[in-house]
C-alpha cells in the first residue's frame, strides 16, 4: 500500500512505519482519520500490550487517549472517565485520585483545577467538600486546603470575595499568631494585606498604616520607615504618592547614618575671630582653635568670648583652653569643643529558654576512637514550658552638638516575630509556650516543635514501630524489629538485624552489627559509632568511625573519621566523594570503593533524554498539522473548529512540557558536573585488595599512604595529600 498516495501525512507515515518495524498489529491505527499524535497514543499502547481498543477512537483526542493508556498501564478502571466528553485534564485528576484510591468519577461536573484540590485534600485527610458546594475556586480552595492540613483555624474568616493570595496572607497570619483580624477585610487587596502581615511580624504598630485608602505601596513606605525607627508622621499623610514618600524616608534615614571617625577639616566651616582661627566640624560634634600670631597675648576670658560669639557653647574642653594659653596653639588647631553624639537604642532581641545549639559531632578519644555517647541530637520540651521572651526594642540616648543644637537618636531595630510550629504566642505576643511536648529546633526565626516517640528499647515482641514524628530508643534494638519515622531516629543502645528508616537523619551512639541481614535508611543523613555487615542508605551523607563488611550507598558523602577510623570490606558508594583514615586491611580483605557517577545517575540521564525526544517529536508532529490547518483554511473559518484550537492547546501545552523538562536537564546536569572532580581522600592507609571506580575507571590499590584518589581524562591518578 502506497501510504503517501493514499493521503497520509509524513508524520502518519512515520508512525505507522515505526509500529511495523516493532512488529505490532498498524491496522488498529492506520487510518486517515487519526491525526499523526493520536496514531502515536495508539502504537505506544500496542508496544506496551495494552487493549488499545478502548481508545483507538478519533473522537478522542491525543490527550485524553495518552490518560487512558496511562491508566491501563496502572491497572485501573479506566472505564470510570473514559468517555469523549471528558476533557484530557479531569481524566488526569480522576485517573491520579484512582492511583490513590480515591474515586472522583463522581464530581466530573467540577472544573479540573477543583478536582485536582480536591483529590489532594482527601489524600491530606482534610474536607473542603464544603467550600467546593459554596462555589470557591481552584485559587481558593487551593489556599483553604493547606491551611486546613495546617490545622489552622481559618474558616470563621472565610469569603468568597478573598482571591486565593489573600486567603493565604490571612493563613499566614493565623499560623505566625498575628491579629488577623487588623487586615482580615475585604475591603484590603492581598498586598495590603501582606504589609499589614509584615509590619505585625516586625512588632511595628501596623494600625498606624492599616487605613484601605492606603495604596500597599504607601503602607511598604511606611512599614519600612517604621521598621527603621522613624517618625513617620513626617511623610504618612495620604497625600504623598508611594514615591514621595520613600524620597522623604531614605533622606531621614541618611540622617541618621553614622558620620566618619576622622574629621575632615577641609569639609569643615572655618572662620577668624580676633587672633584666632575658629574651626566647627560639618557634624558640629567638634571645634577646634588655632592661634594665628603668638605673639598677642590672650586670656581665658577672651578665648571663651571668641567661642561664644562663634555659637560654641557646648562641650568645651577645659585641657584644650589650657593648651593655648601655654602657647601651643600656634599653627595647630586644638581640640577645643566636643558634641555629645546620640546614641542608638537597643535593638531588640529573644531570650531564650531552651538550647539553640546542641553538640552534633563526636569527640576523638585519647585511643583514636570516635566517643558518640555524648553527641546531642535532641532538645525536649514539655508541654506548657516557656520556650522564649521578647524585649522590645529600646529607645536612643539624644545627643547635643557644640553649637546646641539637638540630635536626635535612632530607636534600636525590632525583631521579627518567631514562626513555626508547635507552640502558641501569650497574648503580649513576646512570650512563646509550647502546646505539644517534643523536640524543639530553632533555625532561621523559626521554631518548630515536632513530635517525639520515646521507646525504651526494641524487641522482637514490640512488633513494628511506625511514628510521624521523631523516634528516641534509650536502650537496644533487637533481631528482627522494625522501625520508622518521618523525623528523625537516635539509638542509644546497639542495633542488631533491624529495619530502620526514617525522613530525616538516624543516629546510633553505640553503632550496629547487622549479620548481614539489616537495613539503615534515612533521607537525610546516617551517624554511628561502627558499622558492620549492614546495608546503609542515606539521601545526604554517611559518617562513622569503623565500618566492617558494609553495603553503604550515599547520594552525599562517606566519611570514616577518627585517627583509627577504618573502612574494611563489603561495598561503598559515594556519588560525591569518600574521606577516610583507612581503607582496606593487611591482609588484602576485597574492600570496593565507587565515587561519582552511578546507574541511578545514568538511568535518570537516559529517561530525561527519552523524555525530550518523545516531547519534541510530539511538538513537531503537532507542529506539522497545525501549519496543514492554518494552510487549509482561513483564519475566520479555523477560529470556530475545535479541533484547530485543541492543536492550539496542544502546541502551548507541549512546549511547557519540554520548558520544564530541559529545567529538569539543567538541573540534573548540574549535579553530574559538581561530581566531575569527585575524589577519595585517604588520610592514613590504604591496602592491597581494594579497588576504586571512579565515574566508571577502575582501579587496583597498592600499600600506599596519604593519597588523593581521582579521575583525570580516561584514567585513575594518584596524588600524595
Amino acid at each position: 500500500m502506497n501510504l503517501l498516495a493514499a493521503g497520509f501525512t509524513m508524520d502518519q507515515i512515520n508512525e505507522i512505519t515505526e509500529g511495523r518495524e516493532a512488529g505490532l498489529d498498524v491496522s488498529v491505527y492506520a487510518k486517515r482519520d487519526f491525526f499523526a499524535i493520536q496514531m502515536r497514543q495508539v502504537r505506544m499502547g500496542l508496544e506496551e500490550g495494552l487493549d488499545v481498543k478502548l481508545y483507538a477512537k478519533p473522537e478522542y483526542d491525543w490527550f485524553q487517549m495518552e490518560e487512558i493508556r496511562k491508566g491501563l498501564e496502572q491497572g485501573l478502571d479506566v472505564q470510570k472517565y473514559a468517555s469523549p466528553d471528558i476533557p484530557y485534564d479531569k481524566m488526569r485528576q480522576v485517573r491520579k485520585g484512582l492511583k490513590d484510591g480515591i474515586d472522583l468519577s463522581s464530581h466530573l461536573k467540577l472544573d479540573a483545577g477543583i478536582l485536582q484540590q480536591l483529590r489532594r485534600a482527601i489524600v491530606s485527610k482534610v474536607d473542603i467538600i464544603k467550600y467546593v458546594k459554596a462555589g470557591y475556586v481552584m485559587e481558593q480552595l487551593e489556599q483553604i486546603r493547606l491551611a486546613l492540613q495546617k490545622g489552622l483555624n481559618i474558616a470563621k474568616y472565610l469569603s468568597r470575595e478573598y482571591r486565593g493570595p489573600a486567603i493565604l496572607e490571612i493563613a499566614t497570619g493565623l499560623e505566625e499568631g498575628l491579629d488577623v483580624d487588623m487586615y482580615a477585610r475585604v475591603d484590603y487587596g492581598w498586598q495590603q494585606m501582606r504589609e499589614i502581615r509584615l509590619g505585625q511580624e516586625h512588632r511595628v504598630d501596623a494600625s498606624v498604616y492599616a487605613d484601605p485608602l492606603y495604596s500597599w505601596q504607601q503602607m511598604r513606605e511606611i512599614r519600612l520607615g517604621l521598621e527603621d525607627g522613624l517618625d513617620v508622621s513626617h511623610f504618612s499623610s495620604l497625600m504623598y504618592s508611594a514615591r514621595d514618600m520613600k524620597r522623604r524616608r531614605e533622606k531621614m534615614s541618611a540622617y541618621y547614618q553614622e558620620e566618619s571617625p576622622e574629621t575632615e577639616l577641609q569639609e569643615s566651616q572655618s572662620e577668624i575671630l580676633d587672633n584666632f582661627l575658629v574651626i566647627v566640624s560639618k557634624d558640629e560634634m567638634d571645634a577646634y582653635i588655632e592661634v594665628q600670631d603668638p605673639e598677642k597675648s590672650f586670656t581665658r576670658a577672651e578665648i571663651l568670648e571668641v567661642l561664644k560669639r562663634r555659637g560654641i557653647t557646648q562641650g568645651i574642653i577645659k585641657e584644650g583652653v589650657d593648651t593655648l594659653l601655654d602657647g601651643r596653639g600656634y599653627l595647630m588647631p586644638v581640640l577645643i569643643a566636643r558634641g555629645l553624639p546620640p546614641k542608638n537604642g537597643r535593638d531588640g532581641w529573644y531570650e531564650f529558654f531552651f538550647r539553640t545549639e546542641l553538640r552534633r559531632t563526636p569527640r576523638e578519644m585519647p585511643d583514636g576512637t570516635m566517643d558518640y555517647g555524648d553527641v546531642e541530637w535532641f532538645e525536649v520540651v514539655e508541654k506548657g514550658q516557656k520556650l522564649a521572651v521578647y524585649h522590645d526594642a529600646e529607645n536612643g540616648t539624644g545627643g547635643i552638638t557644640v553649637t546646641g543644637k539637638r540630635v536626635p537618636a535612632k530607636r534600636g531595630r525590632e525583631q521579627k516575630v518567631l514562626s513555626g510550629n508547635g507552640f502558641t504566642i501569650m497574648s503580649d505576643m513576646k512570650t512563646y509556650v509550647s502546646t505539644i511536648k517534643g523536640r524543639i529546633e530553632l533555625k532561621d526565626n523559626r521554631i518548630t516543635i515536632s513530635k517525639l516517640l520515646v521507646l525504651e528499647e526494641l524487641t522482637i515482641a514490640s512488633g513494628r514501630i511506625e511514628y510521624d514524628g521523631n523516634i528516641y530508643v534509650k536502650g537496644n534494638i533487637g533481631y528482627g524489629t522494625t522501625i520508622k519515622a518521618e523525623g528523625d531516629i537516635v539509638v542509644c543502645g546497639s542495633v542488631e538485624a533491624a529495619v530502620i528508616e526514617c525522613g530525616g537523619s538516624i543516629l546510633l551512639k553505640h553503632g550496629v552489627n547487622a549479620s548481614g541481614n539489616g537495613v539503615i535508611r534515612a533521607e537525610k543523613n546516617v551517624h554511628g559509632k561502627f558499622l558492620e555487615a549492614v546495608r546503609v542508605y542515606a539521601g545526604e551523607d554517611i559518617e562513622t568511625n569503623y565500618c566492617l563488611n558494609c553495603e553503604l550507598h550515599a547520594e552525599g558523602h562517606v566519611r570514616i573519621i577518627g585517627a583509627k577510623g577504618m573502612l574494611i570490606g563489603g561495598i561503598t558508594q559515594a556519588l560525591k566523594g569518600i574521606e577516610a583514615q583507612n581503607v582496606g586491611n593487611r591482609a588484602g580483605m576485597l574492600t570496593y570503593l565507587k565515587l561519582g557517577m552511578n546507574e541511578e545517575l545514568a538511568n535518570q540521564q537516559f529517561l530525561i533524554d527519552r523524555k525530550l525526544k518523545e516531547a519534541n517529536k510530539e511538538l513537531s508532529i503537532l507542529g506539522n498539522a497545525f501549519v496543514e490547518m492554518q494552510r487549509k483554511y482561513a483564519p475566520e473559518v479555523r477560529n470556530t473548529m475545535e479541533i484547530y484550537l485543541k492543536l492550539e492547546n496542544a502546541v502551548y501545552t507541549v512546549e511547557k512540557k519540554l520548558e520544564n523538562l530541559h529545567e529538569k536537564k539543567e538541573r540534573l546536569d548540574e549535579k553530574i558536573e559538581g561530581i566531575r572532580d569527585v575524589r577519595a581522600i585517604i588520610k592514613g592507609s590504604l591496602y592491597e585488595g581494594t579497588t576504586i571506580e571512579i565515574s566508571g575507571q577502575s582501579w587496583l590499590a597498592k600499600n600506599m599512604q596519604n593519597i588523593v584518589i581521582r579521575k583525570t581524562a580516561d584514567r585513575i591518578a594518584v596524588y600524595s595529600n
